[in-house]
């Protein structure tokens, strides 16, 4: 019957312990990377700590001792490497599995390799034992050493770096680590340095303790679903800028994206003298306001500005909030979010807007406006007229009323025939570009069809629209057109017609019939002449 002793018994508590963490990991569904970085970790010391186990147990049973031996050193490899991922895979997150992590499994095949064919070489090790002074190792032994420390000393220095950057130097979690760290390292240095030349079972039961601790760490946060990263390196990703500053507006923090947006940021450095470098248009006394009425009200103000990048402008929305401690200000955080890709999306909308409206509401050709703009606006004059008619005083109803002027070129269609098509539209431009210059701001121009043009004569009196006919007409007859001397009077002109609405529920079909039966009764009788027809 075999007897058992504490160091046995402590071997099969932490076997227990490891096989409980295993099979809690492996219960998982949706594993991470993390996971099984841990249960690679957990398996391996299950293997090293049994080897122990049955070495010790099974004395007596050759076979068992001498498989023991394979799998003690083959763990210790699987153990080594799987600390060096847990660490990598504990400060990134995730890993992605390129050759130059494939190249951290050649040392570990190599001594895998060697150890199992130790019989013909004894490269690894001569003789066997749990007691240090009576090992006799071969020539690689040394390597695999070495491999081994580099590979256990990086993983526990990314697990300590870390679980310092990610929870603090005070946290559980760090102070667990280092707890777990400092103990392994203090017994395997006795090993190694010989002060204590006790079994190496020992080292394994407080490997195990020192591995069950860091698991216990890292699975803190909801067993490992949920792999707590750095705050630094969280906002260090954020799109947006910020920076702290304090009650003296002194620069106490900022992230990487404020830096790359305002160069230059240093920590205890005045906020408002370096933006004011950084920004021509800065206005010291508005933002000084902004931070005052900010922390006065408690309340979050946002703004807009501007800072000169060469030739260009960056724009930014810039964010204040004060930062309160049991309604004491002890801070306050600027973020600033870069906004000129929106503006310059924005202004493009609104061109594009205009030019949608331009194209909606203008003539093609002349750029005057077009039919439809001009049956619409016609419409709400004449609209305008009738309720100023019904409710305005009768001293504001001749200036409130409006005249409609409608004109056409003379003899356009021989002008076509004998230029060309080209020549005809360069004269359609030319005659609008003339108009518009004898014209009021408030007058519409359209181009009502083919060579015939209308005016809306908006807020005018009888008088103005007869002076606006006749300017155009003579703006016309004394302006020098190429090829007018090749139409029929030797001079290029216009035929004018008008209609002046002073009255009440006028209807637009009607004003419009009078204004053209003026412009055919212009035409008819001479061309080249303005006839007026005031509506009653």
């Amino acid at each position: 019957m075999y007897k058992f002793d504490a160091i046995q018994i402590l071997l099969v508590i932490s076997i227990l312990l490891m096989l409980y963490f295993l099979f809690f990991t492996a219960k998982i569904r949706k594993k991470k990377q993390i996971h099984f970085a841990v249960l690679c970790l957990t398996a391996s010391l299950i293997i090293w700590n049994s080897s122990v186990l049955f070495y010790l147990t099974f004395t007596q049973i050759e076979w068992v001792k001498a498989l023991c031996e394979k799998l003690y050193f083959l763990s210790i490899i699987l153990v080594s490497i799987a600390i060096l991922f847990t660490g990598l895979i504990f400060a990134q997150t995730k890993i992605k599995f390129t050759r130059k992590h494939a190249l951290l499994f050649v040392v570990p095949i190599i001594s895998v390799i060697i150890l199992f064919s130790n019989q013909y070489h004894h490269l690894f090790y001569t003789t066997f034992s749990l007691i240090p002074s009576k090992q006799v190792f071969g020539f690689y032994f040394i390597i695999h050493t070495i491999y081994s420390y580099l590979c256990i000393g990086i993983g526990l220095a990314y697990l300590g770096f870390f679980s310092v950057k990610n929870f603090g130097i005070f946290s559980k979690q760090a102070l667990l680590i280092f707890f777990a760290i400092f103990i392994s390292l203090i017994v395997d240095s006795f090993s190694t340095f010989n002060i204590f030349d006790w079994s190496a079972a020992i080292e394994n039961i407080v490997f195990a303790v020192c591995i069950i601790c860091f698991i216990l760490a890292i699975i803190k946060f909801d067993f490992l679903n949920v792999i707590p990263i750095a705050l630094q390196t969280v906002v260090d990703l954020i799109s947006d800028g910020y920076i702290v500053i304090n009650e003296d507006y002194e620069i106490v923090d900022y992230n990487k994206t404020f830096l790359e947006c305002c160069p230059g940021v240093t920590r205890k450095g005045d906020m408002i003298e370096f933006i004011e470098k950084n920004c021509s248009d800065f206005d010291r006394q508005q933002f000084v306001h902004f931070l005052e009425e900010s922390v006065h009200e408690q309340k979050k103000i946002t703004f807009e500005m501007q800072k000169p990048v060469g030739e260009t402008i960056t724009y930014y929305m810039t964010e204040i909030t004060p930062i309160l401690r049991n309604d004491n200000h002890i801070g306050t955080i600027i973020l600033i979010k870069n906004i000129t890709e929106h503006k310059n999306n924005l202004a493009q909308v609104i061109q594009l807007n205009e030019r949608l409206q331009s194209l909606a509401t203008r003539d093609w050709l002349t750029q005057a406006y077009n039919r439809y703009f001009f049956d619409e606006r016609l419409q709400q004059e004449i609209d305008r007229v009738n309720k100023k008619q019904t409710y305005g005083s009768d001293s504001c109803k001749a200036a409130d009323n409006f005249g409609l002027i409608m004109f056409d070129i003379d003899y356009f269609k021989t002008y076509n025939d004998r230029n060309g098509h080209p020549a005809g539209d360069n004269l359609l431009q030319e005659v609008v570009n003339l108009v518009k210059e004898v014209l009021f701001p408030t007058d519409i121009l359209c181009r009502y069809g083919g060579e015939e043009f209308a005016v809306i004569c908006c807020q005018t009196s009888a008088e103005g629209v007869r002076i606006a006919a006749e300017k155009i007409r003579q703006a016309v007859e004394n302006y020098e057109f190429k090829y007018q001397d090749k139409q029929p009077n030797g001079n290029l002109t216009v035929s004018v017609g008008t209609a002046y609405c002073s009255t009440a529920y006028t209807r637009k079909d009607d004003l419009i019939k009078i204004a053209d039966e003026n412009l055919y009764l212009a035409k008819n009788s001479g061309k080249n002449k303005v006839v007026f027809h005031q509506v009653h």
